[in-house]
């Protein structure tokens, strides 16, 4: 079942995580309907989509009817919870897909997917859809894009309601790089006068992103530098932004274009203007 949350709302949660300020506030009840014509692209939501004569059904945004989001691979998605019933079927209707909206009529795409088989439903039927059976969900590239963590806390901002407390956002870098999907398995530079910068205000992460069919993104705006090393590191191969000075979460990372050799008097590492890009894609 392909399902992707929107290009705007990638943008609204990319903006609270990763800026100083703005950013997706949950909604306390979220509409979807079934569509008996698919948008061209669920990120983007364009194209012919086409609801039907039965309204779109309000659900309360709660942990109950959007369980709590879980990571496979780059995908990030959750179900939900209880069973969605629309009404009865006033002639035969067959559904493609849903989309979620933040509005009974009208409002704004919020994300949606798209069924492996069309759901049949002859006239007089109850339109029902069991719990488990629709899902909505974060594709993360595998190097630049955000950690299974963070798409997990994204998901169940917006699809569960639970709050998210923006924390300040450090850079760092790693002599072994770690798997950027889950967040681990990287090894991050130690002694030698090493320590995280933090990248919020002037230098944090641009408030504006890019939205279209494949990706949703911020880039760093300012460069990030680190101080010059007091003794030997090791060889810095990859950076990564984490919600902490020490310890915490990685919220995303991404391979040196160039891996330093970092000695006594070397030159420190730095991350130019857009060397870092956090992104979300269009799960396909």
């Amino acid at each position: 079942m392909p399902s992707s949350i929107s290009g705007f709302l990638a943008g609204e949660l990319l903006r609270l995580v990763f800026n100083n300020f703005g950013g997706h506030e949950p909604l306390p009840t979220i509409y979807i309907e079934l569509l008996t014509a698919a948008p061209d692209n669920y990120f983007y939501g364009g194209g012919s989509i086409q609801g039907s004569s039965l309204s779109r059904l309000a659900i309360t945004n709660n942990l109950t009817n959007f369980p709590s989001a879980s990571t496979v691979g780059l995908i990030t998605q959750k179900v939900n919870g209880t069973a969605l019933s629309f009404g009865t079927a006033d002639s035969a209707l067959s559904f493609v897909g849903f989309g979620f909206y933040d509005s009974a009529t009208g409002g704004i795409w919020l994300g949606g997917g798209g069924f492996t088989v069309p759901l049949e439903f002859a006239s007089g039927a109850t339109v029902a859809i069991a719990p488990g059976g629709i899902a909505i969900a974060i594709n993360t590239a595998s190097v630049g894009g955000c950690s299974g963590y963070v798409c997990r806390r994204m998901l169940d901002l917006a699809f569960g309601s639970v709050a998210y407390d923006k924390p300040s956002n450090f850079g760092g870098y790693f002599t072994t790089a770690p798997n950027y999907a889950t967040g681990d398995g990287g090894v991050e530079a130690v002694g030698g006068g090493y320590s995280r910068v933090e990248t919020t205000g002037e230098g944090g992460i641009n408030s504006g992103n890019e939205q279209n069919f494949a990706s949703s993104f911020l880039p760093i705006d300012s460069n990030i530098t680190f101080a010059n090393p007091t003794d030997a590191q090791g060889t810095a191969v990859a950076g990564g932004i984490f919600d902490a000075v020490s310890g915490g979460n990685l919220l995303c990372g991404g391979d040196l274009a160039v891996p330093r050799n970092l000695v006594s008097g070397s030159t420190g590492v730095f991350f130019e203007v857009y060397s870092i890009q956090v992104r979300i894609l269009s799960v396909t």
